[in-house]
């Protein structure tokens, strides 16, 4: 794709979230994922996201980023996704600044406690029981 000389690969690191706003883009190529914590990352950094559609990537991303979400199997199709990002900045910061109000809107530290209280208060069968225990 002549990008080598731009491609890193890292592999693992230590609390990323101390990296991932150096990147271009998240390029997640598993197989089997459920809901990975490192789209949300890359999100909240706003980067597109370009993966297979495995476990809850379709939900998690914005709109903007579904096209970015290819078919499986597909290891031509990944790489077209990259491709069209690698070659088009303007994309990349709009499909990145969508995922970034994406994560803001549904998966900041806050919405997600108040979250978790109102199901296990729901589980509970007693509403808003956890927010008074809390206060």
């Amino acid at each position: 794709m002549g990008m080598a000389d731009k491609l890193v690969l890292p592999g693992f690191l230590d609390r990323p979230y101390r990296y991932i706003g150096h990147f271009d883009m998240l390029a997640l190529s598993s197989r089997s994922e459920q809901f990975p914590i490192s789209v949300v990352e890359a999100m909240a950094a706003g980067l597109p996201i370009a993966s297979y559609p495995v476990g809850d990537i379709r939900r998690m991303v914005s709109a903007e980023n579904l096209p970015f979400v290819t078919e499986l199997p597909g290891e031509v199709r990944l790489r077209d996704a990259l491709q069209a990002l690698v070659a088009d900045p303007a994309l990349r910061a709009s499909v990145g600044a969508a995922n970034q109000a994406k994560a803001r809107a549904e998966y900041d530290e806050a919405v997600m406690i108040a979250r978790y209280r109102a199901l296990y208060e729901d589980a509970l069968g007693r509403p808003g029981v956890l927010g008074e225990l809390l206060t």
